[in-house]
């Protein structure tokens, strides 16, 4: 009799485990650990804007933005090592430059979503409110291909 209460109990004890788990399992898959994380940037300059825009293993390809015109790209950000690293190359009539367009670490973008609006003096962050952006300086100076390089060697 005391067997049978025992494995009772240890049956008991692991549909709960089993039920506990799945219900976190999903809750982890629908709450935002695997949610894609989308970036759109928008050109707020007078004149046609070249983007591209990679990460270390993925390439977004070439984009021409017309003025005020937009572009959308998403992704799985690492949810485990918090290192994920998109940057991106912006190029108009004369004038070539870089930004890291979305560093894990440093942009905590409301529900996965990341705005920026591109103007000649540099990239500017909608955060709460898209009058009033974060403006923030161009990385380095530097080709694709350095930068590429440079963040490689990141992990």
């Amino acid at each position: 009799m005391a067997a049978l209460l025992e494995n009772r109990n240890v049956s008991l004890l692991m549909s709960l485990t089993i039920f506990v788990t799945l219900q976190m399992m999903i809750g982890l898959v629908n709450g935002g650990i695997f949610t894609e994380t989308k970036i759109t940037i928008t050109n707020k300059m007078s004149q046609v804007l070249t983007i591209h825009c990679r990460d270390k293993n993925n390439d977004d390809g070439y984009h021409v933005l017309q003025p005020s015109a937009g572009h959308r790209f998403k992704f799985l950000a690492n949810p485990f090592t918090k290192k994920t690293l998109w940057f991106c190359s912006f190029q108009w009539t004369g004038q070539s430059h870089m930004f890291d367009i979305y560093v894990q670490k440093r942009d905590k973008c409301e529900d996965h979503s990341c705005s920026w609006l591109i103007t000649e003096h540099g990239p500017c962050h909608v955060i709460h409110d898209y009058n009033n952006p974060e403006c923030v300086p161009w990385n380095k100076e530097a080709t694709l291909e350095e930068a590429l390089k440079e963040h490689n060697t990141i992990g």
